[in-house]
């Protein structure tokens, strides 16, 4: 804790992540108001692989990030080295949560895929209602516009300084520090397919290539987060405290069954002892995909006939808590280089494409059409996205992963439709909940993500890229050629991965289609328990969510405050 905690405050923020920091910045600029955040994790922005962006992947241990394990997949990770066929999903468990141990991508969403958010029954909710709050929270440096010549990139020159976004997450080129040859040669590719690289950090058509983007400090070369942005300037504010290594075991709900219930507080542990903190306004969950449906159904508020197998008493029925569970799945394909080429350092660019084939995209469509109305509605919302030529079913990414002499080529799917569920097993708050991402259970993930894997697969020897890559060199791996859509399948059966985007698991909906909190993002049946976290996105972003973590808690700061929009 960083000092003396409160136990009554205008606001108890449970989880001080990405979300909970912006809040906890936001709410108390208000001297007036007091603010309790309450974080499960310890402060880690001093730890050097916290700062430095590239050692990342070191800090997903149990120390800094939550390891959840899924149920057993059916369509992914099938291979003998895995015989259980799980994934493991993690989530930051730090101040400035999944801000301070992901790879720092800033990457812009689709501005239809945005939409497709009101399409669902949240008319307040567009990419132009949500677009000021994009520009409020990142700052972004221009790169050298002459390395940009240099790399065939378009430079975004004629913006309006006024316009120009002003917000506390430092945002950067990495990879247009200087240019890299082998970046060059990726960028003339997808020229070659008629697709400019742009500089435009949020590009108004979503097909095209763009130059990488990350939460990076142009000045420093250090992690910008929540914690150093929002958390770390708020914290020295008499009216905040943020308590570290408190654990939320249940919300505390009073009311009758007739009227909507009034969230009086919260049940956090903390060295072991359990104390009560209440609020005299609202209690706001940022805790993330998975801890913030897990903390409701252990509070009573959930599917009834689940919550009594557990022995707890159902005081909100709504069965749509923990469904809906979106996430991105990628696959990658190392090659070996040329003895004279010499490696850079992580992405490079991204490429987000649609199928080229639209006649057999639509064919492909009309044999998975959904049975319920509840999945109609979201197939339809989806498909009519990637129905649009300039929208993208997939994104490619080129990266130096740290082995000399080799590239890595990567696809991930755009707007996957297929959805997952995660729910508490036991009414032990300390259990983790069972979490089934349902990966590629619908088949139209697969089939189109195998269509663009074909496509990733010849770039290395049918394109620019192919003067760098070594001819018959070294795949990673190699134990499946890809050669046709069959073999294409397999291999992503095989290799395929998620990433860390988990979110949609108390939807923004209208409450008769599944959904759990309203467009003020309310949950349904209390007067104040809010939610602001990945969790009330309807469809999950394309790319990494984290631009729209951010932009989702600014606008809420500001509902929650009550200022014009």
């Amino acid at each position: 804790m960083t000092r003396q905690f409160l136990r009554t405050a205008d606001f108890v923020i449970v989880g001080g992540g990405t979300s909970g920091l912006v809040l906890a910045n936001r709410l108390s600029e208000d001297p007036n108001t007091e603010v309790l955040v309450l974080e499960s994790g310890q402060s880690i922005g001093d730890d050097p692989r916290v700062q430095n962006p590239s050692t990342w992947t070191t800090l997903l241990g149990p120390e800094t990030a939550w390891q959840l394990e899924t149920v057993p997949q059916v369509c992914v990770n099938v291979k003998d080295t895995n015989p259980t066929n799980l994934e493991m999903q993690f989530q930051g468990k730090a101040l400035g949560g999944s801000s301070m141990i992901n790879g720092s991508a800033f990457i812009a969403p689709s501005r239809a895929g945005i939409d497709t958010w009101a399409k669902l029954g949240n008319n307040r909710w567009t990419y132009d209602a949500l677009a000021p709050y994009y520009s409020a929270t990142y700052s972004v440096e221009s790169p050298d516009p002459n390395i940009c010549k240099d790399m065939g990139v378009e430079l975004v020159s004629n913006i309006d300084p006024a316009a120009t976004p002003k917000g506390p997450v430092q945002v950067s080129f990495p990879s247009l520090v200087e240019p890299h040859p082998v970046a060059k040669a990726w960028n003339e590719v997808f020229e070659g397919k008629g697709y400019n690289t742009t500089a435009e950090l949020f590009p108004i058509q979503s097909a095209g290539n763009r130059c990488y983007t990350a939460a990076i400090d142009p000045q420093t070369q250090k992690r910008s987060s929540s914690d150093s942005q929002y958390g770390g300037p708020a914290s020295s504010r008499p009216n905040l405290i943020i308590a570290t290594g408190a654990t939320v075991l249940k919300i505390v709900l009073s009311g009758s069954s007739s009227e909507k219930l009034t969230a009086e507080g919260v049940e956090a542990t903390i060295d072991g002892t359990i104390h009560a903190f209440m609020a005299t306004k609202e209690v706001i969950l940022a805790a993330g995909a998975f801890h913030t449906p897990k903390l409701l159904e252990l509070s009573g508020v959930g599917d009834r006939s689940r919550l009594q197998c557990l022995g707890i008493p159902a005081v909100i029925e709504n069965a749509g808590v923990g469904e809906h569970l979106q996430n991105h799945v990628m696959c990658m394909r190392t090659f070996e280089l040329n003895d004279n080429v010499q490696v850079g350092d992580g992405i490079q660019s991204l490429a987000f494409l649609p199928l080229q084939d639209r006649a057999q995209q639509q064919m492909l469509f009309d044999t998975a059409m959904p049975t319920t109305d509840e999945e109609k509605d979201f197939y339809d919302a989806v498909r009519a996205v990637l129905n649009d030529p300039n929208e993208a079913s997939c994104s490619m990414f080129m990266t130096f992963v740290g082995l000399p002499n080799f590239i890595s080529l990567g696809v991930m799917q755009s707007i996957p439709f297929s959805r997952g569920s995660t729910h508490i097993a036991s009414a032990e708050p300390g259990d983790n909940p069972r979490t089934d991402p349902q990966f590629f259970s619908n088949t139209l993930d697969l089939e189109l993500m195998a269509r663009h894997l074909l496509t990733l697969e010849e770039l290395p020897s049918k394109s620019p890229l192919s003067v760098y890559v070594k001819e018959n060199g070294q795949r990673i791996p190699s134990e499946i050629p890809i050669t046709d859509l069959q073999s294409a399948r397999e291999y992503l059966r095989q290799n395929a991965v998620a990433t860390h985007h988990s979110c949609g698991t108390a939807a923004m909906l209208p409450r008769e289609k599944g959904g759990v909190v309203d467009q003020n993002l309310v949950v349904y049946g209390t007067r104040n328990l809010r939610i602001v976290d990945a969790t009330i996105f309807p469809v999950i972003p394309q790319a990494n969510p984290m631009s729209t973590v951010y932009a989702v808690a600014e606008r809420a700061a500001r509902l929650i405050k009550g200022g014009s929009e």
